[in-house]
């Protein structure tokens, strides 16, 4: 009887029944939509492979992903390098190694020449330090040998990046992933006229600084530190030198860095370098309670907009920062400190504003949290811990706080109350969503469960890993039911946490949308779309 009515009326479809022929089945068994090339390409640069998902070991995810963006490449170069930029230049991805995985891969792979240099033309774009660069390198060197094109771009970035630069690069990024900045410039030979960049080049290859004669050359500064900084034997006197040479902490010998070398690294190092060095500054003593001065020095600068913005900050970087120091041991157990509560306070402060000024919609929202089985594996991008549970949790803080009128549920199978509210610190949302995890996934209870309560909503967002399939109705019919029920023309935002090609965002239709889960420009985009601007 049941198959006779579904071949009548596909509306009565459960979710392991396709009900659209543009539906694919997921990895759990569900049917669901296709992303276009495009969002899982940008699904890939900012949320990577790293963790696996539920459905996929790290390998296996990697190896998936790999291999869509070879074909991608294949298929048009131009778009994949276009999308790829666009996310560098906006700052949307946390971590650099996709998008210069995707770049070599147009530079050493793309069937039209033209694209292939505009790849390399770019290359300085996107490595914008030395350690991106020797990660390239890795990729490019993989993908082939080193023919003119390879040398020459290889070549462009010695020659063009700025002196100052690149001096830094000679101390700071030595080697990374097998390959050294050594290696680089004996297969690249650039070539160039200044005296200073030699020098500098030449120090990369042989660990020699040679004398420029007359030309003052500050850059070089940085160079003649670091090696005055190998023959002392105290970190009080290595840390004299850092800040009389603007030393960066890994120009200093690793048995010299103690407490005041930490404390010069805090005026010669980047606001980055202080993120992941928070548990390294209070292991020392550097960061306690004790020391007011200190911890109002990095509370005011790790809560500072413009620096995050100037840095470069993603809030994944914060999100880490925060999950790793509050903790108070290290990720992989080696050293301990005792987390300082105003850092902690202002770590969750920085996640918020590295999103920028977030506006509200001004429309009824329920946000609905996955917090099925699969959504308890692996880690989003890349941040061990962070489970795509938990990183639900901590987005939709960010429209929790944002809008007026939101309610925040989690569903699985059922549908439920999570306790979350906007007084929630990120680590009380997150645990909240962790400890109510259970069941299968049915990504329409938030519709059904709306419409059955009467509540009134205007914009759906469901934050998920899209591996729905226990459904008795898909996704789109209980939106469907939903408006026709109530007469409000309600909107459903997908937040995909995974880099699938998988989601339940019907993309024919204009009242549904996929964003990225932690892309820097999806809480704008959701602001919009939710007041019906786009």
């Amino acid at each position: 009887m049941k198959n006779l009515l579904n071949a009548l009326n596909p509306l009565n479809r459960t979710q392991t029944e396709r009900l659209d022929p543009r539906q694919v089945a997921n990895s759990a068994g569900g049917f669901v939509y296709a992303l276009s090339d495009e969002a899982r390409l940008t699904r890939f640069l900012i949320l990577g492979t790293d963790g696996g998902t539920f459905y996929a070991t790290e390998r296996g995810h990697t190896l998936q992903a790999t291999e869509f963006v070879k074909t991608f490449v294949q298929v048009d170069a131009a778009r994949a390098l276009a999308v790829t930029l666009d996310v560098i230049r906006t700052n949307r991805a946390p971590k650099a190694d996709p998008a210069l995985l995707v770049l070599a891969l147009v530079a050493k792979t793309a069937p039209d020449a033209a694209v292939r240099k505009a790849a390399w033309d770019a290359l300085p774009e996107v490595a914008r330090t030395g350690t991106m660069l020797l990660h390239f390198l890795a990729f490019a060197d993989t993908l082939g040998g080193w023919g003119r094109l390879t040398r020459r771009g290889v070549a462009r970035v010695y020659e063009d990046v700025p002196v100052e630069r690149l001096a830094l690069w000679a101390v700071k990024y030595k080697a990374r992933d097998g390959w050294s900045q050594a290696d680089a410039l004996r297969k690249a030979h650039p070539k160039t006229a200044d005296a200073g960049r030699n020098a500098v080049l030449r120090f990369m290859v042989d660990g020699v600084l040679p004398d420029v004669g007359d030309i003052s050359e500050p850059a070089l500064r940085v160079i003649e530190g670091h090696l005055l900084a190998q023959s002392v034997s105290t970190d009080r006197d290595a840390a004299t030198l850092m800040r009389g040479f603007g030393l960066p902490i890994e120009a200093i010998p690793t048995h010299l860095r103690g407490a005041e070398v930490y404390r010069a690294a805090m005026e010669t190092n980047g606001l980055t370098w202080l993120l992941r060095n928070l548990g390294n500054l209070g292991r020392v003593g550097v960061l306690s309670v004790n020391d007011r001065e200190v911890v109002k020095a990095v509370v005011e600068r790790v809560t500072d907009p413009q620096a995050l913005k100037r840095g470069r900050i993603h809030p994944l970087d914060a999100l880490k920062a925060r999950l790793v120091y509050a903790q108070g041991r290290g990720v992989k157990g080696k050293g301990e400190w005792l987390p300082v509560p105003r850092v902690v306070d202002a770590l969750e402060e920085a996640f918020y504003a590295a999103f920028g000024t977030v506006r509200p919609a001004g429309t009824r929202h329920l946000l609905g949290l996955d917090v099925s089985g699969s959504m308890t594996m692996g880690a989003v991008g890349g941040v061990p811990g962070l489970t795509p549970n938990m990183a639900a949790a901590a987005m939709s803080m960010v429209a929790l706080r944002t809008e007026l009128d939101a309610l925040t549920m989690g569903f699985a199978r059922e549908f439920r109350r999570l306790g979350i509210t906007p007084k929630d610190t990120l680590d009380g949302a997150m645990r909240k969503a962790q400890d109510a995890s259970f069941g299968a996934t049915d990504t329409a209870r938030p519709m059904l469960w709306a419409a059955e309560q009467g509540v009134k909503v205007d914009t759906f967002v469901v934050y998920t890993d899209n591996e729905t399939w226990a459904g008795n109705v898909h996704p789109t019919v209980a939106l469907d039911r939903y408006r026709q029920k109530t007469g409000i023309a309600a909107r459903l935002i997908v937040v995909g946490l995974t880099a699938t090609k998988f989601t339940i965002a019907d993309p024919n239709r204009a009242d549904m949308l996929d964003v990225v889960g932690f892309d820097t420009a999806a809480p704008a985009v959701m602001t919009d779309f939710a007041r019906g601007d786009v």
